[in-house]
């Protein structure tokens, strides 16, 4: 390496942690309708959709066709505009965050194959 030329910085930054994406996930999918209070569902929407869009900044999903497809999926799933908000009904937002773990879970599982992971 020469003075005058800077080492190449990396820009792989730590691993994503799927075990805490998959129990977020799993605690996504065992919550019941019924049981749920619109805050507890926002809660663990809000978590489940900050794991997605950690695996969706991922560059690794090209090449893949499943991975694409789901990668195409997550992304238009997560426009903005079909978000729920304070107005929508529960049953929405509950069905919503419960879509959302799918994803997640799906590609969560694909990253952990890709990156030679286990997931629990």
């Amino acid at each position: 390496m020469s003075v005058t030329k800077e080492p190449a910085a990396s820009i792989d930054g730590p691993p994503i942690d799927v075990e805490t994406i998959s129990e977020t996930v799993d605690a996504a999918l065992s919550m019941q309708l019924s049981t749920s209070t619109r805050e507890a569902i926002d809660s663990r929407t809000a978590l489940v959709v900050g794991h997605l869009n950690l695996l969706l900044a991922e560059d690794m999903w090209e090449g893949d066709e499943e991975a694409t497809g789901l990668f195409q999926q997550a992304y238009r799933f997560l426009n903005l505009s079909a978000r729920p908000g304070k107005g929508t009904p529960v049953f929405e937002a509950f069905t919503f965050m419960r879509e959302s773990a799918t994803l997640t879970g799906a590609l969560a599982s694909i990253y952990a194959k890709k990156k030679g992971l286990d997931l629990p």
